[in-house]
C-alpha cells in the first residue's frame, strides 16, 4: 500500500523529473569502481615465463653464465623448454663432476622462482602464484564470491532498516578503504581477506543503488534507470581494460581503480 501511495505521488510530480534523472546519474558512478573490482585480478595475474631458482650451484660455480647454469640444473620438457616446476636436485659434489656425469635425480622447486627481470610487478610474480601455488589464483577467486554472498546477506536487510543512503555509504568506504588496502598488503592471505570485504562493499553498492532507482522512478520510466547502470559497468570494464593497459605494475593498477571512489563517498 506504501509503495502504491508512493507510485500515485510520482506519477501527480513526474515520474522522470530533474530530481531521478541526478539520482540516476550518482548512482552510475560506483557502477565503474564495481566493475573495476568484479574482474581486475584478471589483469593482475598475467602468463610470465618461470623456472625453478637453482642459485644453490652458484657456491660451486659462481663464474657460470646464467644459460650454463639452466642447462646443468633444470631438466628439460619433451619440447626441449626448461621445465618451469622441477629441478635436478642439489648435490654435494663439485663443479667438474656435475659436469662431466650430470644430474638425473629431479625435484619440485625448493628455493622459489625467478622470473623476467624486466617483468612489471603482478600478483603472479610477487606472491609465486605459479606451479603448487597455481590454485591460489582461482581459490581468492571464490573468496571474493563469499565476500558477495556475505555482502547480499548483510547489507540487504539492512538497508531495508536504517535506509539506503547510509547503507550506500557504508559500502563505498569499506571499498574505498580496503580496495587501497589490497595494494599494501604483505601476504597473499591479506590479499585474499581484503578481497572478500570489497566483495560484499560490491553487492552493498549494486543492491542498493537499483533499489533506490527502482523507488524513486515512476513506473514508465523505471526501465530506463534500471538498464543504464549495466550500460555504465559496461564502460567500467572498457576503463578497466585501459588502465590495465597502462599501468602494468599491480600495486598501482588498484590505488588508480579504487581511490576514485573516494570522490564520491564525500560527494553524497
Amino acid at each position: 500500500l506504501v509503495m502504491s501511495g508512493v507510485g500515485e505521488i510520482l506519477k501527480a510530480v513526474g515520474d522522470f523529473g530533474p530530481f531521478q534523472k541526478w539520482l540516476v546519474l550518482l548512482t552510475l558512478f560506483p557502477c565503474l569502481s564495481v566493475a573495476f573490482h568484479q574482474f581486475c585480478q584478471l589483469f593482475m595475474v598475467p602468463h610470465v615465463p618461470h623456472h625453478c631458482n637453482t642459485s644453490w650451484i652458484r657456491a660451486i660455480g659462481p663464474n657460470l653464465t646464467e644459460e650454463e647454469q639452466l642447462n646443468l640444473t633444470l631438466p628439460r620438457d619433451a619440447a626441449g623448454a626448461y621445465e618451469q616446476c622441477s629441478m635436478y636436485s642439489p648435490v654435494a659434489w663439485d663443479l667438474s663432476s656435475i659436469v662431466a656425469y650430470g644430474l638425473n635425480a629431479t625435484e619440485k622447486c625448493s628455493s622459489g622462482w625467478v622470473y623476467p627481470s624486466a617483468q612489471p610487478p603482478s600478483l603472479l610474480t610477487e606472491f609465486d602464484l605459479v606451479c603448487d601455488r597455481k590454485d591460489l589464483n582461482d581459490i581468492s577467486q571464490s573468496i571474493y564470491m563469499v565476500g558477495l554472498f556475505l555482502g547480499s546477506m548483510i547489507f540487504g536487510p539492512l538497508s531495508d532498516r536504517i535506509g539506503r543512503r547510509p547503507v550506500i555509504l557504508i559500502s563505498v568506504l569499506l571499498q574505498g578503504l580496503f580496495g587501497v588496502g589490497i595494494a599494501f598488503v604483505p601476504h597473499f592471505y591479506v590479499y585474499m581477506a581484503f578481497r572478500c570485504v570489497v566483495g560484499a562493499s560490491v553487492s552493498g553498492i549494486t543492491m542498493t543503488i537499483l533499489a533506490l532507482a527502482t523507488e524513486w522512478v515512476g513506473v514508465s520510466s523505471r526501465p530506463k534507470a534500471v538498464l543504464i547502470s549495466p550500460c555504465c559497468f559496461a564502460i567500467g570494464q572498457m576503463i578497466l581494460a585501459g588502465l590495465s593497459y597502462g599501468i602494468r605494475n599491480w600495486r598501482l593498477l588498484q590505488v588508480a581503480g579504487s581511490a576514485p571512489i573516494f570522490a564520491f563517498f564525500f560527494y553524497i
